[in-house]
């Protein structure tokens, strides 16, 4: 086998040939990777593995991410993840792209996204969906929403007093969707 680099769902042999080893399965009599990474077989024991570059974590349902808000829309938020928390040895390959849908946010109504979430805030949020049309979430259980934002004017952490976000470089106040651990007190 030529030293190449695999993606998960690449081919690397047959069951006929081989059988499948550490971050490989087998799918209807093929052996296929399920990392990112090169194959090695393993001559003696007849196995074909693949030698991770870097560990995936998957994302699924009621998982708890991390999440930078980048678009605010009238009926969503869009939002770059990352899982949380991030297992140790084990690091995040790409940040993947998901969404957070007006009437998941609040169990309470919510008028306008704009007034909860703003670009630049980071948010903890659950997994409510997982498709290959794309990643839903929800933030509107207890603990989730925005753990750190900034101000819309001059850009600077807002701090956190009673329920209100306060900017102490310009003294803008706002509102927020805001988690019950957020980062600054």
């Amino acid at each position: 086998m030529k030293k190449k680099t695999v993606l998960p769902g690449d081919f690397l042999s047959t069951e006929e040939e081989f059988e499948p080893g550490h971050n490989a399965f087998l799918d209807e009599g093929d052996i296929v990777s399920d990392a990112i990474g090169e194959p090695v077989e393993d001559g003696q024991r007849k196995t074909v593995s693949v030698q991770a570059q870097k560990p995936l974590v998957v994302v699924r349902r009621d998982d708890i991410v991390l999440g930078k808000v980048e678009t605010v829309r009238d009926s969503s938020v869009t939002l770059s993840i990352m899982p949380e928390p991030v297992e140790k040895g084990k690091k995040v390959l790409t940040h993947g792209r998901a969404s957070l849908p007006i009437r998941m946010v609040s169990r309470d109504y919510v008028e306008k996204l704009s007034d909860m979430f703003r670009i630049g805030d980071w948010i903890r949020a659950k997994v409510a969906k997982v498709e290959p049309a794309g990643i839903d979430l929800r933030t509107d259980e207890p603990g989730l929403g925005v753990i750190r934002a900034y101000c819309t004017k001059c850009r600077q952490p807002l701090q956190l007093f009673g329920s209100q976000l306060k900017c102490l470089s310009c003294g803008r106040t706002e509102e927020r969707k805001i988690s019950d651990d957020y980062s600054l007190k």
